[in-house]
């Protein structure tokens, strides 16, 4: 049985994932944020020498983004931020990417956003954060690919989730999903379908990208909402 790590299965894409990928017969570790905090890169490196190391899969799907203008940022912020969204990826990735190199066999995915290509007011720490893992996973991709370890990113556009709903009014909804040429906003399972692709042994030659998952937002302009 092959074994994914993921991160984020608490919210609404990575369960969605975790879901696919264990009825697909794989077995999914996906540790809560009282067992990895993720903040704290001291503890990520704790946790892989006292859990095992042996991952076929290893998925990114946590993220933190605390919208703030210039004059309201702060450097602990821009930290936590960064950390959360990329830097805890980097030291999972590190612990794991050994075992898969003696297997010559892995699939490693991050799960970005469209802030990896595209930004707005108030997003400075948060676009940063996944510019910083887009290249991170094209970096990986070009040192592990002899190895036969696919490394990609996958970006998101705007996704029904619980936050989206909680976050937005039913009419600020109707404005995004006017501005998707398919016309509605993803579902979690959307996203977690190309996951499983990117992650599964379909996928055999894919790396180094960063694949938009959008309805075709970023085809027609990225406008932002």
């Amino acid at each position: 049985m092959k074994k994914v790590f993921l991160t984020g299965a608490n919210g609404d894409i990575g369960s969605a994932i975790k879901d696919i990928f264990e009825l697909n017969g794989f077995s999914v570790s996906a540790p809560t944020r009282q067992e990895l905090n993720l903040e704290n890169l001291d503890e990520v490196k704790a946790y892989f020498e006292n859990h095992d190391c042996d991952f076929d899969v290893v998925i990114h799907c946590a993220g933190f983004n605390n919208p703030k203008m210039l004059e309201d940022l702060t450097f602990y912020d821009i930290e936590k931020t960064a950390k959360i969204n990329y830097m805890s990826f980097f030291e999972i990735v590190k612990a794991i990417a050994p075992n898969m190199k003696s297997n010559e066999s892995g699939h490693i995915l991050g799960i970005s956003s469209l802030y990896g290509s595209i930004s707005r007011g108030g997003r400075l720490a948060y676009t940063a954060s996944k510019h910083a893992l887009n290249g991170v996973v094209k970096t990986l991709a070009c040192e592990l690919g002899e190895y036969n370890i696919l490394v990609n990113t996958l970006s998101p556009g705007f996704v029904d989730t619980k936050m989206t709903r909680k976050n937005n009014s039913d009419e600020k909804i109707a404005l995004m999903e006017k501005k998707i040429p398919m016309k509605r906003l993803a579902m979690p399972v959307d996203i977690a379908n190309v996951a499983y692709f990117l992650c599964s042994d379909m996928n055999t030659y894919i790396t180094g990208q960063d694949i938009i998952v959008d309805g075709g937002f970023m085809a027609e302009g990225g406008q932002n909402s």
